[in-house]
Order: C-alpha cells, then structure tokens, then sequence
C-alpha cells in the first residue's frame, strides 16, 4: 500500500496466515512523511522496531526517538502516533491481535490514494476517515472520548454529503 506522502506498507504476514494472533507490516517511510493523528487501539497492542533510520514516536504523553535497532511497545488503550524521523526509515510494525486491522488499514489506504485526501489534514479527510473507523470500529479509535462520541454525527454528515469511502 502506497501513501500519497511515498510512505509503503507492505504486509509481511497477514492475518490471515496468523490466524488472527497478529498483522506484520514493514513500512517505508520517506523524512518527515505524513504521520496519523494520535489514536488508540482499545482491543490490540502495537510494535514498532526500526530497521533502518530513525522513528519518531509519541507513546502516552512521552515523545522519543527510536534508532535503528531499537523498538516501542504501544499498550492497549495508549494514546500515540508516529512520524519518519530526520531521514527515511524502515520499521517493522505488529497490531496483537490483528481484530479487524487489516481491512481498516487498507480502505484507509485506498480511500486516501482514491479520494487524493494528501497528508489527511481538513474536514474532508476527516469526514473519510470517520467512515472508514465507523465500518472497522476495533482497529482505532478518536484520541478522547468527545471526539469518539462525535464519530457517529460526523459520519452522519458525510453520509448526507454523499461521501463514500473506496470501492475495494
């Protein structure tokens, strides 16, 4: 999956070949590339582990910088995010257990690269993510809980706007 940023997900093992224990992606991260909002898997734990370059991650309040070597364990329910560092990077991540992960992550591609929604910044990009979160509500969610609440009238809106995320 290709980002509109350059950044490359590539699934190493499915969850589907995991039974559902776990979703491996590597990621290919161009400096300073686009970076998702903070959010949370309530029902999953997530691994980051840089493989080349430099990752940076904001993990419950605390920022760091991951080197090549080094990894970051996201607990279940901690508000993060992450960004390519200085340079490209190369990370390998896991979503335990994979719940509905792998469908999310890849309408969420599709829908971005589809409706051209560039670094997901603005009321559209977020009216199509909602629409993406409402059909895989175990993968992620709002960083607090007004804006979760919100996510029914805010897919509500892009509804009547006639939004739709990609066709997959």
């Amino acid at each position: 999956m290709t980002w509109p940023d350059g950044t490359v997900f590539r699934i190493t093992r499915s969850s589907e070949e995991t039974d559902g224990a776990y979703l491996e992606m590597e990621w290919d991260l161009p400096a300073h590339g686009w970076a998702p909002g903070t959010h949370v898997h309530r029902g999953l734990t997530e691994e980051y582990e840089v493989l080349d370059g430099s990752l940076d991650v904001q993990i419950a309040g605390e920022c760091k910088t991951l080197q090549q070597g080094e990894s970051a364990v996201v607990s279940r329910g901690a508000l993060h995010t992450f960004r390519g560092g200085s340079a490209p990077a190369r990370v390998r991540n896991v979503h335990r257990p994979a719940l509905d992960f792998e469908p999310y992550i890849r309408l969420l591609n599709a829908t971005f690269n589809e409706r051209r929604l560039g670094d997901g910044r603005g009321l559209r990009a977020l009216l199509y993510t909602v629409l993406v979160l409402r059909r895989y509500p175990e993968s992620s969610q709002a960083p607090n809980a007004l804006l979760q609440g919100a996510l029914p009238l805010l897919a509500a809106v892009a509804r009547a706007l006639r939004m739709r995320p990609a066709d997959t």
